[in-house]
C-alpha cells in the first residue's frame, strides 16, 4: 500500500519538474512572451508574495541609452522554481511589440528567452532549483525609448504561480525615517534574542556576539567581537555573500574604530550581487549609534536600526521582519569607512566569513539547532513509554531551544515514508471540540526540490469541525532545521515560538500553558494536515510543554486491543465456527443428541468468550476523544465497518440462544421457521459476518502496529477462510446429495404391511421407551469431515493468535 502511495506522488510530482524544468518550452514562447502566462492551466495567485524586483531603473523607469544595470529578484518569503521576465515600454506596455532591451543571466540558474525574434529579450529559468535570489543583467536600448517597466511572473509550483507583475508596482513596504530616534539604556523589552559564535558560547567567550531586540520600530543591536579595526553583521537572503559566481545581495552593519582616537561608529552598506567590495546606503536615515568603544582587541557598540526598509533605500537594505541568514566578519585594519569602503576579500578580513547555520527573523528573534536530537530534555512515545526512535510508531523529543528561549524545539520520528507526524496541543481532549486545536508538525510532498518534507503550523477550528487549515500567517512563527526521510522513517526537527504571534490568536495557543498533548500521522502527504485514517493518540494528563519534560499516554491500549484480537479469534473460528459444523453436519453421526450437547457447549464457550473481548474493546478506548469509541465515519472507513459489523454479529450470537430456547417441537408444522432462522438466517449469517470481520481487525490491527500488508496473521486469516470454506461447502453439499439418494431408495424398497400398521396403532396406547438411534452409514465421513474442519480452525487459529500475540 505504502509503495503504491509514493509511487503515485512520485508520478504526480512528473508533470511539474519535468513541464517547466527549463523554463518556456519553445511551442509556447509565442503564448507567454505576449501575456507572460505559463502554459500550467491555472489561475494567477493575487496577491505578489513578497516577490521583488530591485534595479537602479527601478521604480524611475529611467535609464541611460546602451548602459547595463543589474537587476535583482529577490523572495523575501520563501522560495521559487521559475521565472519570466521583459523590459517594455511605458506607453505601449500590454503589447508584445514594446518589449526593448537584453537580458544577460548571472547565473546558471536562469537563460536568454527570445520572444521578437531577438535572443535575450527576455529571460526565463533554466532550471526548476529552488531559488530565494536571482541577479542578471539589463542593457538598455541604444535609442532613448522612453520610461520602460519591468514585467515578470514567478511560478512558486505548478499550480501556484504569479504573472505578470508590475515591478513598478511591486515594491518592498517602506517607510520614512522617524523623526526621533529610540532610546536603548535600560528601556524596552529584555535583549532576549542572541547569536553567538562558535554556536553556544558564553557571551564574553564568543569571538563574534550580537543581541538584540524590537524597540517599537526599530530592532536595538549589542554588537561585540574580537578585532582591533571593525566588526560586521551581515543580513542576506543566501549564505553565498562575497562569492562571485553564486550572487547574494548583503546589508552590512559596520562598526569600526575611528582612525584617530579609540571612538567607534556604525555605518550601514550594501554589497551588490557577487561583490566583494560594499558600498555606501545612500542616507545613513535610520541608523543610529547609541554606544560604542575597544577595549584591548575587543570591539563593542550599541546602535538602533530602523525595521522596515527607507524610502529611496530600495535595494540597498533588506527589511529586518524578513528570515534572512546572517554572517559575521572582523578586521583588524583601521581604513576610514566613511571615506573608502573596505575591501571584504582582502587581507584586511581576520579569518573567514562565518555564517548562521540557518536564516534568522531578526524582528522575531534567531532560532538555530544544531545540537543531537537527544539533548532536547522532553521525551514521548508510543506504543510503549521505553520504545526508541527506531522502533516506536511515533517518537518525539522537545525542549526549549538553547539559543532562543522564545522558541520550543521539537523533535519527530514517524514509522512512514509518505504522509504526514504531527503533534498538537488542546485544553479539552477533544478533536475539534469547544476550543480550537494547534497542530503543528512535518509533511512529504511531491515537490522534490525542496526535499520532499515541509514543515506546517496548523490548527483544527473549534465547534465541532474537524477540518484541519493553515495558520493565517503560514510558517511565520515555525522554523525548521532538518527534514526528511530517513531508514524508513518521517523525520523533522523544527522550532516553534512559545508566544502567540499577532493576529495568530484564533490559530495558535501559548505553548506555556497546560493542556492535553495529541500526537497522530495520516498516510496522505501536504498540508494542512489530512484527516488521520486511525485515532490519534491523546496524552492521560494535562502537560506544559515549557515546564515539564514527559508525557505519557494510554500504553494499556495496544495489549487490550491484541486480546481483544486473540479472544475472537478463539471464540469464533475455533469455538463457534466448529460449533455450528457439528449442527449441521453431525447429526446423523450423533444421531441420540450427542451432537447437541457439543453443538451447546462449543456455542456458549464461544458467546461468553465474544462478551468479555467485546468489552474489551470499550475499556481500550476509554480515554479517546470519542470515550469508548473508535473514530468513525469518513476518516476511518475501516474502522466503522469492523465497528458496525462486530455490533451485528454480537448482537446475532446473543440472540440465537434466545431463538433456541423458545424453539417449537420438532414434529410442529412451524420447526421450518425455526430451523431457517436459528441455523440458517442468524447462524449462518454469523458466521460469514465473523469471518469478515476477522480479517477486518486483524487489517486495522496490522495498521496499528505494522504495514498491514506485512502482517502475516491476515493472510493466514485469509488462507482459514478460504480451506474451511471450501471443506465446510463441500461436506454439505456431498452430504445433501448422499441423504437424497438413500431416501429415494428407501422409499423404494420398503412397505408396511397391514399387520405392521395394526402392531403400530396399539403401540401407540403403550409407546415404549424409543430405541436408541444407529449412527448413519456415513457416519465416519462425517467424523472425518469435521475433524479435518477441526484441524484446519485449531492450527490456522493458533497460528494466528501466535502472530498477533508477538507483533
Amino acid at each position: 500500500m505504502k509503495w503504491l502511495v509514493l509511487l503515485l506522488s512520485l508520478l504526480s510530482a512528473v508533470p511539474t519538474i519535468l513541464a517547466r524544468r527549463d523554463g518556456a518550452p519553445t511551442n509556447e514562447q509565442e503564448n507567454a512572451c505576449q501575456d507572460l502566462m505559463p502554459q500550467h492551466g491555472v489561475p494567477s495567485q493575487p496577491p505578489n508574495m513578497g516577490f521583488i524586483l530591485f534595479s537602479d531603473v527601478i521604480p524611475s523607469g529611467n535609464y541611460t541609452p546602451g548602459e547595463t544595470y543589474e537587476v535583482r529578484l529577490n523572495a523575501t518569503i520563501g522560495d521559487f522554481a521559475g521565472l519570466f521576465i521583459q523590459a517594455r515600454t511605458e506607453t505601449n506596455q500590454d503589447d508584445v511589440s514594446s518589449i526593448v532591451g537584453l537580458w544577460t543571466p548571472l547565473s546558471n540558474l536562469s537563460r536568454r528567452a527570445q520572444c521578437n525574434g531577438v535572443n535575450g529579450d527576455a529571460i526565463t529559468h533554466s532550471s526548476a532549483e529552488r531559488k530565494r535570489e536571482q541577479f542578471f543583467n539589463w542593457t538598455a536600448p541604444a535609442i532613448d525609448m522612453g520610461r520602460i517597466h519591468f514585467l515578470y511572473s514567478i511560478v512558486v509550483a505548478f499550480s501556484n504561480i504569479f504573472v505578470k507583475l508590475n515591478a513598478t508596482v511591486e515594491r518592498p513596504p517602506v517607510t520614512v525615517a522617524p523623526a526621533t530616534m529610540p532610546p536603548q539604556g535600560e528601556q524596552g523589552e529584555p535583549f532576549l534574542n542572541s547569536y553567538g559564535e562558535p554556536l553556544g558560547c558564553p557571551q564574553n567567550e564568543c569571538a563574534f556576539y550580537v543581541e538584540w531586540r524590537s524597540n517599537g520600530q526599530f530592532i536595538d543591536f549589542r554588537m561585540e567581537g574580537n578585532a582591533s579595526g571593525w566588526i560586521a553583521l551581515g543580513i542576506s537572503g543566501q549564505n553565498s555573500a562575497l562569492d562571485t559566481v553564486n550572487r547574494s545581495f548583503s546589508d552590512v552593519l559596520v562598526c569600526q574604530v575611528e582612525a584617530v582616537g579609540s571612538a567607534v561608529n556604525v555605518t550601514d552598506l550594501f554589497l551588490r550581487g557577487g561583490e566583494v567590495t560594499p558600498s555606501f546606503d545612500s542616507s545613513q536615515e535610520g541608523l543610529d549609534l547609541t554606544s560604542g568603544e575597544i577595549t584591548g582587541d575587543r570591539i563593542f557598540c550599541n546602535f538602533s536600526r530602523v525595521q522596515i526598509i527607507l524610502v529611496g533605500q530600495e535595494g540597498q537594505d533588506v527589511s529586518l521582519s524578513d528570515d534572512n541568514f546572517l554572517f559575521f566578519l572582523s578586521g583588524n585594519a583601521t581604513d576610514t569607512v566613511n571615506e573608502v569602503p573596505m575591501d571584504f576579500n582582502t587581507s584586511a578580513v581576520s579569518g573567514n566569513v562565518i555564517f548562521s547555520p540557518a536564516r534568522a527573523n531578526i524582528n522575531r528573534g534567531f532560532v538555530v539547532f544544531t545540537a543531537p536530537f537527544t539533548t532536547l530534555p522532553g521525551k514521548g512515545s508510543f506504543p510503549t513509554s521505553s520504545c526508541s526512535r527506531e522502533d516506536c510508531d511515533f517518537y518525539f523529543r522537545w525542549g526549549v531551544n538553547p539559543n532562543n528561549p522564545n522558541y520550543l524545539t521539537f523533535f519527530i520520528s514517524a514509522d512512514l515514508t509518505v504522509g504526514w507526524a504531527a503533534i498538537g496541543v488542546s485544553r479539552d481532549r477533544r478533536m475539534g471540540g469547544d476550543e480550537i486545536d494547534d497542530i503543528f508538525g512535518c509533511s512529504t510532498n511531491n515537490d522534490l526540490f525542496r526535499g520532499g518534507v515541509e514543515v506546517a503550523d496548523t490548527f483544527n477550528i473549534a465547534g465541532g469541525d474537524r477540518q484541519n487549515f493553515g495558520d493565517n500567517s503560514g510558517t511565520d512563527g515555525l522554523v525548521s532545521h532538518r527534514l526528511g526521510v530517513l531508514n524508513g522513517r518521517l523525520e523533522c526537527t523544527f522550532s516553534r515560538l512559545i508566544a502567540v504571534l499577532p493576529g495568530e490568536d484564533g490559530s495558535d495557543l501559548d505553548l506555556d500553558n497546560s493542556y492535553y498533548i495529541i500526537i497522530g500521522t495520516g498516510e496522505n502527504p501536504g498540508t494542512p494536515f489530512t484527516r488521520h485514517e486511525r485515532n490519534p493518540e491523546w496524552s492521560t494528563s494535562e502537560v506544559n510543554l515549557v515546564r515539564e519534560s514527559s508525557v505519557d499516554f494510554d500504553y494499556a491500549r495496544i495489549p487490550l486491543i491484541r486480546t481483544h484480537g486473540i479472544l475472537m479469534v478463539f471464540s469464533w473460528p475455533i469455538l463457534a465456527w466448529l460449533g455450528i459444523a457439528m449442527a449441521r453436519h453431525m447429526k446423523p453421526a450423533l444421531p441420540n443428541g450427542g451432537w447437541f450437547l457439543m453443538h451447546r457447549i462449543l456455542v456458549i464457550t464461544s458467546l461468553f468468550f465474544t462478551c468479555v473481548a467485546f468489552l474489551l474493546i470499550f475499556v481500550a478506548f476509554r480515554n479517546t476523544e470519542t470515550r469508548g469509541l473508535i473514530t468513525l465515519g469518513d476518516m476511518n472507513k475501516t474502522g466503522t465497518a469492523h465497528f458496525a459489523i462486530g455490533i451485528i454479529v454480537v448482537a446475532l450470537q446473543i440472540s440465537n440462544p434466545i431463538i433456541a430456547f423458545f424453539r417449537c417441537h420438532p414434529g410442529d408444522d412451524n420447526r421450518w421457521i425455526f430451523n431457517n432462522l436459528h441455523g440458517v438466517l442468524v447462524g449462518t449469517g454469523a458466521e460469514i459476518l465473523s469471518a469478515v470481520n476477522i480479517l477486518l481487525g486483524l487489517y486495522l490491527f496490522g495498521d496499528k502496529i505494522a504495514d498491514p500488508e506485512e502482517f502475516d496473521a491476515f493472510y493466514v486469516m485469509i488462507a482459514l477462510v478460504v480451506l474451511f470454506g471450501v471443506v465446510d461447502f463441500a461436506l454439505y453439499i456431498f452430504f445433501l446429495l448422499s441423504r437424497a439418494f438413500c431416501e429415494d431408495r428407501t422409499m423404494a424398497t420398503e412397505s408396511e404391511s397391514p399387520r405392521e400398521m395394526k402392531n403400530v396403532a396399539s403401540a401407540a396406547d403403550h409407546p415404549p421407551p424409543p430405541p436408541k438411534k444407529d449412527p448413519s452409514p456415513d457416519h465416519w465421513l462425517r467424523w472425518g469431515g469435521w475433524i479435518t474442519l477441526a484441524a484446519i480452525v485449531i492450527l490456522l487459529g493458533i497460528i494466528i493468535i501466535v502472530l498477533v500475540s508477538i507483533r
